[in-house]
């Protein structure tokens, strides 16, 4: 074995040892040095021929250096580099680690088995093994805390999956409580100590705003729109909050586009409405991930029903992760066709409502989403008649 392939080994091997932040990777070295100093002084010697002037001098530097107070400035400089690359590639692992389906051998189900017992069970009998139910365990999101993930469960506390806005909980658990609703917990994260605190839209095929005011789409028929942020400059939108909004949302967020497609289908006697929206973004790329954020939906026998009665037999937030081809190939396809798009190359569910109103839609893409100008766009253009009856009734 060389050195670099001993090098990036020894440092995925750290980084899947356990979960790494950068805290954590320097004090992991700092006891290594101690415990086995051969290994990590051959690790140094490696990463040092590799530094580079621009990696050096960092203010991040400075504070993470103090770890290593027995080390020459060049070392430390390079202890820098090496807790970085650690930290970096155990959030990786773990971000994916945490897709998996539930299983026994779990850190979570290891700890508590009988929290095992407490998965959604489908219709057919069998269990979810993706959401556990909600009321099993102690979630109570404060107001506007959208990072919030601390729950509790027999003297442990667990964490939410890092992509879920509690915002969606905290709506759902003050509206209907939290006996039909399903959420996803990181199976990995487990801890008896209570964690700290932690462009103008152009639619590319613009929504039938007609249909929804009382799901008029004829069986096996389909209804879909598509949205995207254009890639302003900081200049063409200096001036304009609603086009600063816009740039920001792509810079900052990387977020690209929206799709929503609708369908209805004669399923026996009775017909079938689903939903699905999806919010693609590249605020990973640099990890290789497109992240998709999906909202799906559906409903019984609500055909020609109004808006405001439909009732939902289900809704859930799922998070698609795509990878290497998956990427362009998402990029080039569309929900609104109405046909089978590219697999995620990563994908579970977030939570799960049943037996809520399609209205809640409307309140649930606003806080899950993160570009608030394509949705606002969307529910503008989508649901005219609601502003049309507020505009009636005053």
């Amino acid at each position: 074995m060389d050195d670099l392939e001993f090098y990036e080994k020894s440092i995925q091997r750290i980084a899947e040892s356990q979960r790494l932040d950068l805290i954590n990777a320097a004090t992991y070295l700092q006891n290594q040095l101690v415990n086995d100093p051969n290994i990590i002084m051959r690790l140094i010697t490696i990463r040092r021929q590799l530094l580079t002037k621009e990696e050096v001098g960092t203010g991040l530097e400075y504070y993470i250096r103090a770890f290593f107070p027995q080390q020459t400035e060049e070392e430390q400089s390079t202890l820098v580099r090496i807790s970085l690359e650690i930290s970096d590639a155990s959030r990786i692992f773990y971000k994916y680690l945490s897709f998996n389906e539930y299983h026994p051998s779990q850190p979570i189900f290891q700890h508590h088995p009988d929290l095992f017992g407490k998965l959604r069970r489908k219709s057919s009998g069998n269990p979810d093994l993706e959401l556990l139910r909600l009321d099993a365990v102690a979630f109570d999101p404060p107001l506007n805390s959208p990072k919030y993930r601390t729950c509790k469960y027999k003297g442990s506390f667990l964490l939410t999956a890092s992509y879920l806005n509690a915002m969606v909980p905290y709506f759902l658990i003050h509206k209907y409580g939290t006996e039909h609703l399903y959420i996803r917990l990181d199976p990995y994260c487990i801890s008896n100590n209570e964690p700290p605190p932690l462009v103008e839209e152009e639619f590319v095929q613009p929504p039938n705003p007609h249909w929804i005011e009382r799901l008029l789409i004829y069986p096996n028929q389909h209804e879909g729109s598509e949205l995207f942020l254009p890639s302003y400059t900081i200049e063409e939108a200096a001036g304009d909050d609603w086009k600063y909004q816009q740039w920001f949302e792509y810079c900052r967020y990387g977020i690209r586009k929206l799709q929503v497609v609708a369908t209805m289908k004669n399923e026996g006697s009775k017909k079938h409405f689903s939903m699905s929206l999806e919010e693609l973004s590249e605020e990973d790329i640099e990890d290789g991930n497109l992240i998709g954020r999906m909202i799906h939906l559906d409903a019984i026998d609500s055909y020609d029903m109004p808006f405001e009665k439909v009732r939902l037999n289900h809704l859930d937030l799922a998070i698609n992760v795509y990878r290497g081809n998956s990427i362009q190939e998402r990029m080039n396809s569309t929900l609104t066709s109405g046909k089978r798009i590219t697999d995620a190359t990563y994908r579970t569910h977030l939570i799960r409502a049943d037996n809520i109103m399609f209205s809640d839609l409307l309140e649930i893409a606003h806080i899950f989403f993160k570009s608030k100008t394509m949705v606002k766009e969307w529910i503008d253009y989508q649901f005219q008649f609601l502003a049309k009856g507020a505009e009636n009734d005053s």
